[in-house]
């Protein structure tokens, strides 16, 4: 009895350990936990990565939008879910900030999350509707310098890419001006074609289509060097801020405790899609620079992010909301 008794419990405690793998490699259906409404950047790319990756993994993969507190809310859900590999976060670069410009955020990113694979690297331009008097980023800079208080900034959301160039902009040109902070980039974008804001340091790929069609004007962009979809905006760098140069990402997480052969996994066939033609075309085609990384490269990344952005939220002397 003893001895059937100690195979038993051996037998038990191998399939406990075996569980989570046998789930993962056995998950039909994967839910993809998109923080933000549709319509932004992160949801964009999400959307043009995510089928093939499930195709290469022999899945379905399901984009959950689930908005709300600049991102907490789906990153939380993702943060408290089982790390079989069944729900996995796609998100970008705001949760290395947030920690940063909002209080009580409710998990810590290094502590409660896996990194699985960073997809994306997303240039910003500064937009604005074509009712705007200045016709180029010299006059427009003079026109806020002159009267910061008729213009207002939109925002996908605290702690975003465009929130601190936003933030960095205005000491650069010693003035304060008005910022609105949005659930993401889709209704900001909707608000500035509509006249109820400004101006907005935007993610290149939704603002690309509004500024091809003449719906939005766009004044300078934020990278180190002219953008090929946008040859002739020039870059802040030129009008004299040597130093305004702010880039985003988008990356895919799992929960805390996923294992790192089922991480590796997923980071190769996400490092496909990203790769394939079609897909690196496609996401060219808006901006987006597609990338091929190891988990171990996102993970380093994130660690040297983080007091970074530290640094630079109390630079531009954001409080946190």
């Amino acid at each position: 009895m003893t001895r059937i008794t100690r195979r038993a419990t051996l037998a038990l405690a191998a399939l406990s350990v075996a569980a989570p793998r046998l789930a993962l490699a056995q998950a039909r259906s994967v839910r993809l936990v998109v923080p933000y409404p549709p319509g932004g950047t992160t949801d964009l790319t999400g959307r043009i990565l995510a089928p093939r990756t499930a195709e290469i993994l022999g899945q379905q993969w399901v984009i959950e939008n689930r908005s709300g507190a600049n991102g907490a809310v789906g990153a939380e859900a993702v943060a408290r879910s089982a790390a079989d590999g069944t729900t996995l976060l796609y998100s970008n670069e705001v949760l290395t900030v947030l920690p940063f410009v909002q209080r009580n955020v409710p998990f810590d990113l290094q502590a409660d999350f896996t990194p699985v694979a960073r997809t994306v690297s997303i240039p910003y331009v500064m937009v604005g509707g074509t009712s705007l008097a200045a016709q180029n980023l010299a006059q427009l800079l003079e026109a806020i310098r002159r009267s910061p208080a008729t213009f207002s900034f939109a925002g996908s959301s605290l702690g975003s890419v465009g929130q601190l160039a936003t933030a960095a902009l205005w000491q650069k040109l010693g003035v304060e001006a008005t910022f609105v902070s949005y659930r993401g980039t889709g209704p900001a974008m909707n608000d500035l074609v509509s006249g109820a804001v400004s101006l907005f340091i935007a993610p290149m790929g939704p603002a690309l289509p509004l500024v091809r069609d003449g719906r939005l004007r766009a004044y300078g962009v934020t990278s180190a060097r002219r953008e090929a979809v946008l040859p002739d905006v020039p870059t802040l760098v030129e009008a004299g801020f040597a130093d305004m140069v702010y880039e985003g990402w988008c990356g895919l997480w799992g929960p805390r405790g996923l294992p790192s052969d089922h991480v590796a996994r997923i980071n190769a066939a996400v490092n496909q899609a990203c790769n394939e033609p079609a897909n690196a075309q496609r996401m060219a085609g808006v901006g987006l620079t597609p990338l091929n990384e190891t988990p171990q490269a996102f993970a380093q990344l994130i660690a040297e992010e983080i007091p970074r952005n530290r640094a630079l939220v109390e630079a531009a002397r954001i409080q946190p909301e």
